[in-house]
């Protein structure tokens, strides 16, 4: 690993932070080496301070650790990185088996499903609308049966649109054409699909309203 710690860093993406905005912040970081034929993820703590001009930044120390991407699944399941108590339990229940047969698009088309479905079984809809007419339908900022009037408007139009946004983006490709991705990248889709179909689950309550 040293020869690989020491090259050149080819490219470095921070996917995840734990303590954002602390003093000593996680950070997870897809690296790839230009003398590694594999990408690696990166789990290191960060030290705040600042640059020459007074700026503040992040500096890595020497706490963490780094192993290839294609072990990020094995990680996952083994150790409890990314806990089945922070995604929902019915993402859970449909997704992660695909997760752990390779079967991406699969798991993230479900995923998105969920929400659909949820939202459906929420406002009554009709059958025959589908999709991001449905969520639309819901979340409409002006008098979506799900929206929060309690927020500003320009607030309820926001989360519409990241909602539906979402759901276009992400689901609407598996559903029609081969999407290839990988495990991180269905992991990702599948952890925002959670966090909606959570949204979802308590919009429209005036006692989850604020």
């Amino acid at each position: 690993m040293k020869s690989e710690i020491e090259a050149k860093i080819e490219y470095q993406e921070v996917i995840g932070e734990a303590n954002p905005g602390g003093y000593q912040p996680v950070r997870f970081s897809r690296v790839k080496y230009k003398a590694s034929s594999t990408a690696h993820i990166d789990i290191r703590r960060f030290q705040r301070g600042y640059d020459e001009e007074g700026e503040e930044k992040f500096y890595p120390t020497k706490v963490g650790f780094r192993f290839p991407e294609r072990e990020f699944k094995r990680v996952v399941k083994e150790y409890a990185l990314m806990p089945e108590t922070y995604v929902h339990p019915i993402i859970v229940k449909k997704c992660f088996s695909l997760l752990n047969t390779n079967q991406f698009e699969s798991a993230v088309l479900q995923a998105f499903k969920a929400i659909e479905v949820s939202i459906r079984k929420k406002i009554n809809a009709n059958p025959e609308v589908v999709g991001v007419r449905l969520i639309r339908n819901a979340f409409n900022p002006e008098n979506g049966p799900l929206t929060n009037q309690n927020l500003p408007k320009a607030e309820r139009e926001a989360f519409c649109n990241y909602i539906a946004g979402a759901f276009g983006f992400y689901k609407n490709p598996c559903s029609h054409r081969d999407v290839d991705m990988d495990f991180i990248t269905a992991f990702d889709r599948i952890v925002v699909a959670s966090d909606l179909l959570k949204a979802s689950e308590v919009a429209g309550n005036k006692d989850n309203q604020v």
